[in-house]
């Protein structure tokens, strides 16, 4: 895998105010190319804020001019862009989370709803990989839980896997929730990871990234409540790309798929 920097912001977005919310967004975005980042990730629903009761009122179209400006700007700096948005499209209302990288746009649909967005959102059904700049998936929140999605995008020959959450735990307890299931979702598919969680509002603050190198490894953490870019390098060889003995197995390209 080639070595690549990317940056992860932890923002708290104001519900429904998208101008505000685009415009930190932007200055986020600039601030990590200028780092030098090759990919920028934000929280779920991070332009929009996170409100399922208010997802009629709030979610924007894939269309949006602020979404439009956003694009337009990571393009023209040659950096990814992961940003997450309350969804309205002819299907439905959906928590998506989108990927783009050289005008070209990679939009996951949450599959696995939580019980309160179930009333509000519909499901999506597919997990698109993306090459921005390195083979990537995407699955939001809870879904993290879900060893399955991890390995339908290594599937695809996915290289890093993106977990954007909106949870209300702080940064401190979501570094300890992360530490029991993320490393496994890394490691057992040989992938680096990365997650971001999104800042709300007092009472339930939110907050908390980490990355996780392709054997599970903690590299970069962060647990503060504040509004936060951390950049991490990533990149090397990938154990499916080296030797296969057993000090050093691609567990994923052992698996028999026909027990199963």
């Amino acid at each position: 895998m080639e070595k690549i920097s990317i940056a992860l912001a932890q923002t708290r977005p104001v519900p429904g105010d998208i101008k505000v919310n685009a415009e930190k967004t932007a200055g986020y975005i600039r601030e990590a190319a200028s780092k030098g980042a090759d990919l920028v990730m934000f929280a779920e629903c991070s332009l929009t804020g996170y409100a399922p009761e208010r997802a009629a009122e709030l979610a924007v179209s894939f269309e949006d001019d602020a979404l439009q400006g956003l694009r337009a700007l990571s393009a023209g700096l040659g950096i990814a862009l992961c940003i997450g948005y309350m969804e309205r499209s002819k299907e439905g209302l959906f928590i998506a989370q989108e990927l783009c990288f050289g005008g070209k746009s990679t939009v996951y649909r949450k599959t696995h709803l939580g019980s309160k967005e179930a009333l509000f959102f519909s499901e999506g059904s597919a997990f698109p990989a993306a090459e921005a700049p390195v083979i990537t998936g995407m699955q939001l929140c809870w879904e993290s839980h879900l060893p399955q999605i991890s390995a339908v995008y290594r599937g695809q020959g996915a290289q890093l896997l993106l977990f954007p959450y909106a949870s209300g735990m702080s940064g401190e307890r979501c570094l300890e929730n992360w530490s029991v299931h993320l490393p496994a979702r890394a490691s057992d598919n040989g992938c680096f990871a990365a997650a971001c969680n999104l800042l709300k509002k007092e009472g339930a603050p939110g907050g908390g990234m980490a990355v996780w190198d392709a054997k599970g490894k903690l590299i970069a953490g962060y647990s503060g409540t504040d509004e936060h870019l951390m950049l991490c390098g990533i990149g090397g060889p990938l154990l499916r790309e080296t030797g296969d003995d057993m000090h050093s197995i691609s567990y994923f390209d052992r698996v028999r798929p026909e027990l199963f």
